[in-house]
């Protein structure tokens, strides 16, 4: 926890865009994974590419497309270049939505940013609690 702390002291301020639809959350993440699979045509590629396994990237899409009333994508079954992945018109047009929002939303903070950017805790005289233990043992 301590070590976790201190990495976020080193982060600069930012904005984080999460976007709720039905009971599902879209953040960057998802939109990438999406837009990732959409270029490369193939969603155990774009796991691959993202570190991560095959069940999970299936799990974020599978998880975010059930918010929609359309497919976000569509896959066929298939062996050596025969399956694949493709985004359907609503796939698209949700990565350039949310791309063009996230960006609004980052452009329209430039000056909270700043401001928090002159009052961020230094990590250098916030130095970590070894004591995490209230000082027992």
């Amino acid at each position: 926890m301590a070590k976790e702390k201190a990495q976020n002291l080193d982060r600069q301020p930012g904005v984080r865009t999460k976007l709720f639809i039905a009971d599902e959350t879209i953040g960057l993440g998802k939109i990438n994974l999406l837009a990732l699979v959409g270029e490369v045509g193939s969603i155990s590629e774009a796991a691959r590419l993202m570190g991560m396994s095959y069940r999970r990237a299936w799990f974020l899409l599978d998880s975010m497309r059930s918010g929609f009333d359309s497919p976000l994508f569509t896959t066929e079954r298939g062996g050596a270049g025969k399956g694949g992945a493709k985004l359907t018109e609503l796939g698209v047009e949700l990565i350039q939505r949310y791309r063009a929002h996230a960006a609004l939303v980052h452009n329209q903070s430039a000056d909270i940013l700043a401001w928090m950017r002159t009052v961020q805790a230094d990590p250098k005289h916030h130095p970590i609690d070894k004591t995490a233990n209230n000082g027992k043992g």
